[in-house]
């Protein structure tokens, strides 16, 4: 499986700034900074946003650390989504000769642009944008500025007045969904200017002051591709083939992001505190491409073994106690995993369909998520977030399986079995197994002889069990539940002889009973699916035995993309232990060669 991790290419959202002096009113809502040590005298100016999201198609590969990863990628357009588009913005300015990580009670001023015209025909450009000019009544001197584009509709960056207001504001909504389409992706300076803004008498509307910004998404994306079929490499399934039929996202975080990128030489670092804290940091890598800093979450130290304990609510989301389920998005933390394969059926979709980027690969999205980091040490499936694989596993030879209809089968030591039935006559060396225990109920003349029967019984379903333990009353052979009625009542399976086996019948948790019966030897593979998981990798350490700094991470602006180039035997009937062979095949980290894993 190739795993790519790489930059959106409108991550370098360019945004050139225009302030023009100009005489007129100014909005009574408009706070001023204080005096910037520029030119004495203050006037009032308009303020003029551009956006510019670049165009040039990047490369994908192996997940390399550092800032810029594999490459880059422009936003998407497609199946309703836009990634690129752009319907307002909020400019932070403050003290020029402060920067971002400067003192926290630095005052700024907050200036809102909602007319937004994008421009058609502007080469190197997937879009151009422009706002209309807003009116601030600013002193003279430099200032240093801070974006948001896509700062949504709750208006939050009003009540901010200071710089700390500013880069520690977290925000849980970094994109608006409607019926699986994407937009307004919440966008935030990546990188302070390279010069401040200098305003001046002289800055007319024919020669406005100036200053560009680089901003990035939020959020992160997660795609992936296969091919239509693979062939099973395990001979214990000699002949089988399997088809990826859908993913999703597991441990999808959502309980917020800072507003501001910053990164660390050490998880823990106090956040309140803020010392070791890069505020709009790069990611950067020691000579062998290893990432060295972290970046950081809000609740990236809080990540423990110890806090994982889901009695326990170590965790503060919106003022709220919660434990660490309480991170994710209900229904995606995979220690709580649903144990019901329908469930797994229903979770799991095919995905969207991406444009095509030269590659020739079917790259389909799964979906977005938010940064989720912690440290090397609490590298862990209670924290970090992976993905999930659906696929159809289609056995050769079977006796009873009809390959086109795909039915429910199951697998008890890695045998595998059509129907229950089947199994169980397999096992106690009787073709018709239901048929031989009614027989053999008709022999017995007391709950003694039932109980001898029970205990010659081969059996992982836990018929035998409840042969032992449901005889009350008088005996009669009428009240001994037969095979097929324990099959219908207890575990909740119809066999259907045309079209397989039927589970989860009478409410009940088919796959859960017969686990727990079997000591976790027996798996239930409802309609012939299968699930795998592959924990996503931000940086390669090249290190089998340890994991490195930011190894299994998400990170803002960058897309997630995993190619499953093969599959090697049958996945589990929930996603389990099945996972990616990561640490056995994962090649040298080079350049741009792809990192190369089965499943």
């Amino acid at each position: 499986m190739k795993h790519d991790k790489y930059k959106w290419l409108g991550s370098a959202l360019c945004l050139a700034l225009m302030l023009v002096t100009a005489s007129c009113s100014m909005s009574d809502d408009m706070e001023c900074p204080p005096d910037n040590g520029g030119q004495a005298g203050a006037g009032t100016t308009y303020i003029q946003l551009s956006f510019g999201l670049g165009g040039v198609q990047g490369t994908r590969s192996n997940p390399s650390g550092g800032e810029n990863g594999d490459g880059s990628e422009a936003g998407q357009e497609t199946d309703g989504t836009d990634e690129n588009s752009v319907s307002s913005a909020v400019a932070f300015l403050f003290d020029g000769d402060v920067k971002v990580g400067g003192a926290a009670s630095t005052p700024v001023t907050a200036v809102r642009f909602s007319q937004l015209t994008r421009q058609t025909g502007t080469a190197g450009y997937d879009a151009v944008y422009t706002t209309e000019a807003q009116p601030a009544d600013l002193d003279y001197g430099d200032y240093n500025i801070i974006v948001v584009a896509n700062p949504g509709d709750e208006e939050w960056w009003s009540s901010i007045t200071n710089l700390g207001g500013v880069r520690d504001k977290i925000l849980q909504k970094a994109w608006d969904e409607n019926n699986g389409q994407y937009s307004n992706f919440l966008m935030a300076s990546a990188s302070e200017p390279a010069e401040p803004l200098h305003l001046t008498s002289d800055c007319t509307s024919e020669n406005p002051a100036q200053v560009t910004v680089n901003v990035e998404r939020m959020a992160a994306r997660v795609d992936y591709n296969a091919l239509a079929s693979y062939d099973c490499g395990d001979p214990q399934y000699n002949g089988a083939t399997i088809e990826i039929t859908g993913a999703t996202i597991v441990n999808r975080f959502n309980a917020g992001s800072f507003l501001l990128k910053r990164v660390a030489d050490d998880a823990t670092v106090d956040l309140v505190i803020g010392e070791g804290v890069e505020y709009l940091g790069d990611e950067t890598t020691d000579g062998n491409n290893v990432a060295t800093k972290y970046v950081l979450d809000p609740w990236t130290k809080d990540k423990t073994a110890a806090n994982a304990d889901l009695q326990q609510f170590p965790f503060t989301v919106k003022g709220q106690k919660v434990n660490a389920e309480g991170l994710y998005v209900p229904g995606t933390y995979y220690p709580s995993r649903s144990d019901d394969p329908e469930d797994w059926a229903r979770y799991c979709q095919p995905g969207t369909d991406m444009e095509e980027r030269g590659d020739g690969l079917r790259w389909k999205r799964v979906g977005y998520t938010l940064e989720n980091t912690t440290s090397s040490a609490e590298t862990a499936r209670r924290y970090n977030t992976g993905i999930v694989f659906k696929a159809e596993f289609i056995p050769d030879g079977l006796v009873g399986y009809d390959k086109e209809k795909k039915p429910t089968f199951f697998s008890y030591d890695g045998t595998l079995y059509a129907t229950l039935t089947g199994m169980m006559g397999a096992l106690n060396s009787q073709p018709n197994f239901a048929q031989y225990v009614e027989e053999r109920i008709k022999e017995c003349g007391s709950w003694g002889d039932v109980t001898a029967f029970a205990d010659e019984l081969s059996d992982p379903t836990g018929y035998a069990k409840y042969l032992r333990t449901n005889q009350n009353g008088d005996f009669t052979v009428d009240a001994v539940t037969t095979w097929t009625k324990y099959l219908n009542t207890e575990l909740g399976v119809v066999e259907d002889p045309d079209n397989g086996p039927k589970i989860n019948q009478g409410e009940k948790n088919t796959r859960k009973l017969l686990y727990a019966s079997s000591g976790e030897r027996l798996r239930t593979y409802f309609n012939s699916q299968c699930y795998y998981i592959w924990w996503l990798r931000h940086s390669n350490n090249n290190d089998d035995t340890t994991n490195g700094v930011m190894e299994y991470a998400i990170v803002r602006n960058n897309i997630y993309k995993v190619n499953v180039t093969g599959v090697y035997s049958l996945g589990g009937d929930i996603p389990g232990d099945e996972e990616l062979r990561a640490n056995v095949y994962v090649k040298d980290w080079e350049g741009l060669d792809p990192e190369v894993l089965p499943m």
